[in-house]
């Protein structure tokens, strides 16, 4: 796998050197990367650090477990008429909106009532944290779902 050589990398994909395993690691690295850097971003305005560590590495740990599941559910299929990344690629997109919708929904909420006075932010700050793990696992396991329908 290639870190930082793109000639390398591209010279391996026009040659088709590439196994779908690596596209499955290149796709599971770019996913952890891209975490942790929104992350690194959102721990300098944070007053409560801590769930956002503790948010990261678990969100990190659901990653690579997502990953690993739904990549073994893709290879359990006979009829590959895409490969992985396309897959997750197309289904995670619908997906993202679903959840992108109810979590506006949920901070409609959380708005209203912190504007009702019912709100903490040290509170605030882990439910946020579990309402993004949540989210995580129920993406994965939907995606993970809808592979299993593609493999029927």
């Amino acid at each position: 796998m290639y870190f930082w050589n793109t000639e390398a990398l591209s010279e391996d994909i026009k040659n088709s050197k590439l196994t779908e395993n690596d596209w499955k690691n290149y796709y599971l690295a770019g996913l952890i990367f891209l975490t942790l850097s929104i992350y690194i971003i959102a721990l300098s305005p944070k007053e409560n650090i801590s769930s956002v560590l503790i948010e990261a590495i678990l969100m990190v740990g659901i990653i690579i477990f997502g990953v690993s599941i739904t990549f073994n559910t893709h290879k359990a299929s006979d009829n590959n008429v895409a490969n992985y990344i396309s897959k997750m690629t197309a289904l995670s997109f619908p997906l993202s909106v679903k959840f992108f919708t109810l979590s506006i929904l949920i901070g409609l909420a959380m708005g209203i009532a912190e504007g009702a006075g019912l709100s903490l932010e040290f509170e605030q700050a882990w439910f946020i944290a579990v309402l993004s793990l949540s989210v995580e696992v129920l993406l994965f396991w939907r995606l993970n779902t809808h592979l299993q329908n593609i493999n029927t």
